[in-house]
């Protein structure tokens, strides 16, 4: 608990930290702002690779029309040259920029935007269609929506500019005229795309703030039990030790008797903080189902699991170890089972965990360890008997109907 605690507090701090920081005016979340984090940088270049490689599939069919557009050889060695220097520019600026401040960022635009200008020269005006990557780059480091929505008009009133040079009946048969609209619609997706990153990010900070305050409260939760339970017990024993000792020499009798009442509230108190503590360490099967769908989910496992309303299907007195016999369970699936599809069965008084893997070998409580084959839990299941033992549950394993390994507990009928 006081890992998880730790761990939601500074996970907290560093959301808290993200949140204050100060947001560009209308800024496209998944640019990174002026003076970013390592963490932010290593997010943001992710996040550009992937997008990037998938722009320049695209670029192929520019190169292509190169080579199918007539013209001599070297005229289309010198134009692919271009287009690749022009590429490898766009891959790389975004490297240079991370850090950078955002004049520094709209003057290395500036210099994109009219490289890709220069490419009129070798290629033609097919060279408009590269200029979508001026926009996308844009969008990734400019951190400024009127900066994207100037290049945009930008870029747009160069195309148009290109189409009334080369004469629209020209343009039109060329393709070239709609150019200005994919303009437009990468533009618009580009603010699409950021206005629903922004979101996500907004969400999970969220999340991980109620993390934090479900941390908060449930502290809170114990202390007030710890207060209840103790509060009033010590200091009522505190009194009676008092007034013992002022009546040890005075009434023998009525000192022992109070002495007496010191150690009955004593071992009420420590029973008290025995249950307190016990429902502190109390398992949620509720939680754990859904721990189970996000852990298999995580690990790429078809899971049919129930859903964690289901867990009043169980009865009150074995949904503790119903939680802590699927946590052991889908733990050694995950870790060594090497399956594909499990399946989560809960009634009222028993729990089924089945699995289509290479199946594991169960230790029984006590028993001897195989000499071969991956063991399900050792300690762990030893730990699930003895909790099956203490509520008259009894825990069997053995071959799924799917193939691999079965793990059920089951209370009998009272």
């Amino acid at each position: 608990m006081d890992q998880a605690t730790g761990t939601a507090e500074a996970r907290g701090a560093a959301d808290a930290h993200r949140a204050s920081r100060p947001r560009p005016d209308r800024s496209f979340p998944w640019a990174v702002a002026p003076g970013p984090t390592d963490d932010e940088v290593r997010v943001a270049r992710k996040r550009w690779y992937g997008g990037a490689v998938f722009g320049l599939l695209w670029q192929a069919l520019l190169v292509v029309a190169v080579w199918t557009n007539g013209g001599s050889v070297a005229d289309r060695v010198v134009a692919t040259a271009a287009l690749l220097c022009f590429y490898a520019a766009y891959m790389l600026v975004p490297e240079l920029l991370w850090r950078r401040s955002l004049s520094f960022r709209v003057v290395v635009l500036a210099g994109m935007a009219l490289l890709a200008g220069l490419l009129l020269v070798p290629v033609g005006p097919a060279a408009v269609w590269s200029w979508l990557l001026v926009v996308a780059l844009c969008g990734f480091v400019a951190a400024r929506l009127w900066l994207v929505v100037v290049m945009v008009a930008a870029v747009c009133l160069a195309e148009f500019a290109v189409v009334t040079a080369v004469g629209w009946s020209t343009a039109a048969a060329n393709g070239i005229l709609f150019a200005p609209v994919v303009t437009v619609s990468i533009g618009a997706s580009m603010l699409f795309f950021g206005r629903q990153r922004e979101a996500e990010d907004r969400l999970g900070v969220a999340q991980d703030e109620i993390t934090r305050l479900a941390v908060v409260e449930e502290r809170a939760r114990f202390s007030r039990d710890l207060h209840d339970v103790l509060g009033h017990s010590l200091t009522v024993v505190a009194m009676k030790s008092e007034l013992a000792a002022r009546l040890v020499d005075v009434d023998t009798e009525r000192a022992k008797t109070e002495m007496q009442d010191v150690e009955r509230l004593a071992r009420e108190a420590l029973q008290g903080l025995r249950q307190a503590v016990s429902g502190y360490r109390e398992a949620s099967l509720g939680a754990e189902l859904v721990s189970a769908r996000a852990a298999l989910s995580a690990a790429s496992i078809t899971g049919t699991v129930p859903p964690a309303s289901d867990e009043t299907v169980a009865a009150t007195d074995v949904r503790s170890l119903f939680a802590w016999v699927l946590r052991e369970g889908v733990t050694n699936v995950i870790r060594h089972a090497s399956a594909s599809t499990v399946r989560i069965t809960l009634t009222r008084t028993a729990l089924t965990i089945e699995d289509d893997g290479t199946g594991l070998l169960a230790v029984p409580a006590g028993g001897p360890v195989p000499a071969a084959g991956p063991v399900l839990g050792g300690n762990g299941l030893r730990g699930l008997h003895e909790r099956a033992d203490a509520v008259g549950a009894t825990i069997t394993t053995g071959t799924s109907d799917l193939g691999g390994f079965r793990l059920r507990v089951e209370r009998g009928r009272r």
